[in-house]
């Protein structure tokens, strides 16, 4: 059902009240209680930004925070009805705006990614999970894993460091893989290398990890795989052990 033209500004105008604090003539409000319209709808935006970014606001003062947020309510029109999905768009805001806290937290726009990432894995919808064995060969069987996950790259170590210890000497490369919990949902985090994100990748398509060792040695030029492997199998261990490779493909 559409509404008509006058119910549609009034609703408007009252929204750019809420986030600007100027009301137009034209809305028809009680002027003794028009501004706890206002601080509730901020109040809700600031209460859910500080759920969903709490190593954010630990890095921030009160003043970082408080303008960061006040900008993004008055000068952003979400586009998402569900309420999750804002910090996405706070993060995005604050990726295309200028703002004087990216001088001195050149840290901070991966540190809102690495925060945001982890509710979206978290609330991302449900994948069927492949049905697996728990006996086989790693190098020759193909290995089955957790099909909810994201891998995503950094350029400060922000899942690896207290944010307000990062520094410039800091910035490199870095890898972070994302997963829910099959029986938990909850959501783990592992550091990776540029070449455990290629065999992560490469598994997580349905090659075997004999394959994906072959390439890589002949890509890098290395004399022998074994090598390679010794390096590799701990880390694929470990995976196992976190329950991101669930066992092997099972072809029954």
């Amino acid at each position: 059902m559409l509404l008509q033209e006058s119910t549609y500004k009034q609703q408007s105008d009252l929204a750019h009240f809420c986030r600007t604090g100027e009301l137009a003539e034209s809305v028809i409000v009680r002027p003794d209680r028009v501004n706890h319209y206002r601080r509730l709808v901020y109040n809700i935006v600031d209460d859910s930004l500080e759920s969903a970014f709490p190593l954010t606001r630990n890095l921030l003062t009160d003043e970082q925070w408080d303008t960061l947020v006040q900008n993004f309510f008055a000068t952003h029109k979400c586009q998402s009805a569900q309420i999750w999905e804002m910090p996405k768009e706070f993060y995005n805001y604050f990726k295309e705006t200028e703002s004087s806290v990216k001088n001195l937290y050149s840290q901070l726009e991966d540190l809102l990614l690495f925060e945001w990432m982890e509710i979206e894995v978290f609330m991302m919808e449900d994948i069927e999970f492949p049905q697996v064995v728990k006996e086989g060969n790693i190098l020759s069987d193909t290995l089955s894993v957790n099909p909810e996950f994201k891998i995503f790259r950094v350029s400060y170590p922000v899942h690896l460091k207290i944010a307000k210890d990062i520094t410039q000497d800091d910035k490199g490369k870095y890898y972070i893989l994302l997963f829910r919990e099959k029986e938990t949902g909850k959501v783990q985090f592992i550091d990776l290398s540029a070449v455990y994100v290629l065999i992560i990748e490469n598994i997580a398509k349905g090659l075997k990890l004999k394959d994906i060792l072959t390439e890589i040695a002949t890509h890098l030029k290395l004399d022998s795989m074994e090598v390679l492997f010794d390096n590799v199998e701990p880390f694929i261990e470990m995976l196992k052990k976190k329950g991101f490779i669930l066992g092997f493909y099972n072809s029954k």
